[in-house]
């Protein structure tokens, strides 16, 4: 045989007749197509020879396929998958009757012996370049149904995207214009009849710069997530040399009213000093606070807690508000797929915690949550220590 043990796809001929030495005979005809060739003159050693190496093309006698009449060869070989696009040649002395057989059954074309051997190059060239083609066209139909796919997808986002700016980003926007227009209606008033007490106006701006800080939130975690998604989110970890710091910082970006839940902060000694993009986790913690305001009632608890575990850091922030569905707690973490009343009655889109949970991966970590209906929540971010800390240090 003029092959080696192991042969690829693409790089051989496969040659089935009744006899080696008429299969030999068609050696030069591999070599004009620049192809390795291998034959076989028995059935069961086609059947192995296909299945541990797939050939550019198969040229089969139709003295062979007669060998085994109690079988349809070639429909039994176009079964298989990796088979079902090679050219397969036929060569016979069969009436146009049996060439229809063999065509129907899975050949591509039934040629009559004698052939003169450049006829039979030029047929088997013509059906290497055809397949090469369909390959080709193939390769570029899935490339376009992938794009099609990221356009329905990109479609969809943007369906959701306008969903969310009209129930989510609506409310925010009349609340402070109503806010705004009332604290002006009460200056007026006191201008005129000094009724209007100036604590109630600071009330009134406080909730509006409030709705404003939660609209300017939505904003943000919408196009953060976008970034994220895009790889263009900046990252650049560093030491952060007092976490309470940064949770204090997160505190006050805070949206929801934060002075009217009672806050602890317990971190330990060893989980003080951490390693992480500041930027990033200021806004998971952020997010995660605002989280746990939205979902608790005034006088509720939330407390902040951070300690190393092993090879990384634990972060969690646990509240004792409203929990979360056991049926939400699995797509949670999706943009667009948590949106439902809190006790405060307000949509959520899901993106702050879908940005927490791309920022956490960007670290390298991950974050879940564990919750119980009108006992809380808690959500877990762990972060790995940096490999490198002792040489860093």
């Amino acid at each position: 045989m003029g092959s080696s043990a192991q042969q690829t796809q693409s790089q051989h001929l496969l040659i089935a007749m009744k006899t080696e030495k008429r299969g030999e005979s068609m050696a030069p005809l591999a070599g004009s197509l620049k192809l390795q060739y291998k034959v076989t003159a028995n059935a069961e050693d086609l059947l192995v020879n296909i299945r541990h190496s797939v050939p550019r093309a198969l040229l089969i006698e139709d003295d062979f396929i007669a060998t085994v009449p109690e079988h349809n060869l070639l429909a039994l070989l176009r079964r298989r998958e990796a088979l079902s696009s090679i050219p397969i040649i036929v060569l016979g002395k069969g009436g146009s009757t049996r060439q229809m057989e063999l065509i129907n059954s899975g050949a591509d074309i039934y040629l009559s012996l004698p052939i003169k051997p450049v006829l039979l190059q030029t047929y088997i060239k013509h059906l290497l370049n055809k397949q090469s083609s369909q390959s080709l066209l193939q390769s570029e139909l899935l490339k376009l149904r992938d794009i099609e796919k990221d356009y329905k997808e990109s479609e969809r986002i943007k369906e959701d995207l306008t969903h969310m700016l009209i129930h989510d980003l609506k409310s925010p926007i009349a609340s402070v214009m109503g806010l705004l227009d009332h604290s002006i209606d009460m200056l007026k008033a006191d201008a005129e009849a000094n009724s209007a007490s100036q604590d109630d106006v600071l009330e009134l701006l406080t909730l509006a710069t409030n709705e404003s800080q939660h609209l300017l939130t939505l904003a943000s975690n919408i196009l953060d997530v976008r970034r994220m998604r895009e790889g263009h989110m900046p990252y650049n970890p560093e030491w952060i040399e007092d976490l309470n710091d940064l949770v204090q910082k997160a505190l006050y970006d805070a949206t929801g009213n934060p002075s009217d839940r009672n806050f602890d902060v317990i971190i330990t000694p060893e989980a003080k000093r951490i390693f992480a993009d500041q930027g990033l986790l200021r806004r998971v913690i952020t997010n995660l606070l605002s989280n746990a305001i939205k979902h608790t009632r005034r006088d509720g608890f939330i407390d902040f807690r951070a300690w190393r575990e092993g090879e990384a850091y634990l972060l969690s922030v646990r509240d004792n508000g409203e929990g979360i569905p056991e049926a939400d707690q699995r797509r949670i973490f999706n943009a667009f797929e948590q949106s439902r009343h809190t006790v405060h009655d307000r949509y959520d889109t899901g993106m702050g915690l879908t940005f927490c949970k791309m920022a956490t991966e960007k670290h390298g970590g991950e974050i879940w949550v564990e919750s119980k209906m009108g006992r809380g929540s808690t959500f877990y971010i762990k972060i790995p220590t940096q490999p490198d800390e002792t040489i860093i240090l």
